[in-house]
């Protein structure tokens, strides 16, 4: 089977759990009886651990020369993980499962996200078309646990939740095996020494924050964004389309990511995202008609989309090849982890004092992410900001 099909597969499986994860969980949470704060106290918990779980797991993957092996590891662990949210109740069990899920499961991404842009730099996939496959699946999950959701009750979002994660484990099978790289004499603590000197790079840095805070402009809108329209009077089915608004804008922008890249860009993509973040959650913090909310979502191609492409292939191109897991790992650390689980911590006590005008912050947060975009591009050359290890073959 081509690669392009084995990894469209496992983007897909990998994405059916996120569009059940990202819409509903917080709602599932509220079911149980838990408050604003104790949503924002568990949803920022699991991001915060991504951390130091990524970077760890990411860089065993390297040092193996093995993303597989560990990817289908952590695979398992998610499964198990998401099996006691069906046994736990109340805030401290569930924190705690839910931290164990939440640093296994999206401590996968970047492990696939860099055999994804390994086999583009080498022309083997056009890497858009294949990512698309874990938008549509967003939406397909999405839209459908939404409709579940109305027909039964919250309590079937785990249920949910648990299928997106067995789907994920079995297209780990279709993932083939990596080919090991011939075996090097490396200066000691070569790895370690490399890691640290691309994490201290400055530019390195202001490509991760600049990608980081576009992201984190989200938290609102991923912790409270379902209970907000709740409010408003949006129906279930309404919420789980208007997520699937926001993904299909984004699969348009991926289709044709290759040819974007070339004319833009990754820092005038990452500029591009962040000032429709700016107008995106600058409209939902008024409580905009049913036609303006539709608008908001479409920018999701862009305020999202926008800044994966160009933070993903800065990263990939700003990294030596022997950090290329490790390089993707800190940027989800920090954008996913630090950044995003500051910004939910914040989101609780901010949704339950301003309600909608709670986003002003997500926008102020995206104007800051403009002004960095446009100070990388000033600064960033085009290539790698590190040299790759010193290294000789073995024999």
């Amino acid at each position: 089977m081509p690669l392009s099909i084995r990894l469209s597969i496992f983007y897909g499986s990998l994405c059916l759990f996120s569009g059940v994860q990202l819409p509903f969980f917080p709602v599932w949470l509220k079911s149980v009886g838990l408050g604003s704060s104790e949503i924002s106290i568990i949803i920022a918990g699991n991001m915060l651990l991504r951390i130091a779980a990524g970077p760890v797991f990411a860089y065993t993957a390297d040092r193996l020369d093995d993303r597989r092996r560990v990817v289908v590891a952590l695979a398992w662990s998610s499964v198990a993980a998401g099996s006691l949210l069906l046994l736990v109740n109340g805030f401290w069990a569930i924190l705690a499962v839910s931290i164990v899920l939440m640093s296994c499961w999206p401590s996968i991404t970047p492990l696939i996200e860099t055999i994804a842009m390994k086999a583009t730099r080498e022309g083997r996939i056009d890497y858009g078309r294949v990512r698309i496959w874990c938008s549509i699946t967003f939406i397909v999950a999405s839209t459908g646990t939404g409709w579940l959701v109305g027909w039964f009750s919250a309590s079937i979002i785990v249920f949910c939740m648990l299928a997106g994660l067995l789907t994920t484990l079995a297209g780990t099978f279709l993932l083939a095996r990596e080919v090991p790289q011939p075996k090097k004499r490396k200066r000691k603590g070569g790895q370690l020494i490399a890691t640290l000197q691309i994490a201290r790079h400055p530019v390195f840095m202001l490509g991760l924050a600049t990608g980081g805070l576009i992201q984190s402009s989200h938290a609102v809108y991923y912790a409270f964004g379902s209970i907000n329209w709740q409010r408003l009077g949006y129906s279930d089915g309404l919420i789980g389309i208007l997520w699937g608004i926001g993904v299909v804008a984004e699969i348009l922008l991926f289709t044709q990511s290759g040819r974007v890249l070339r004319v833009v860009g990754a820092p005038r993509l990452l500029m591009l995202a962040a000032g429709a973040a700016v107008i995106r959650w600058t409209l939902l913090a008024f409580n905009p008609p049913f036609w303006l909310v539709i608008f908001c979502q479409a920018l999701h191609g862009l305020s999202f989309g926008a800044a994966h492409l160009g933070a993903l292939h800065f990263v990939a191109q700003s990294s030596p090849p022997s950090l290329a897991s490790t390089a993707q790992s800190l940027y989800a650390s920090i954008s996913a982890g630090i950044m995003m689980g500051a910004m939910t911590l914040a989101a609780g006590p901010l949704y339950d004092r301003f309600l909608s005008e709670a986003y002003l912050l997500p926008a102020a947060t995206a104007l800051a992410a403009f002004a960095g975009a446009i100070l990388l591009q000033t600064r960033w050359q085009g290539g790698p900001v590190v040299s790759d290890e010193e290294e000789e073959d073995a024999g």
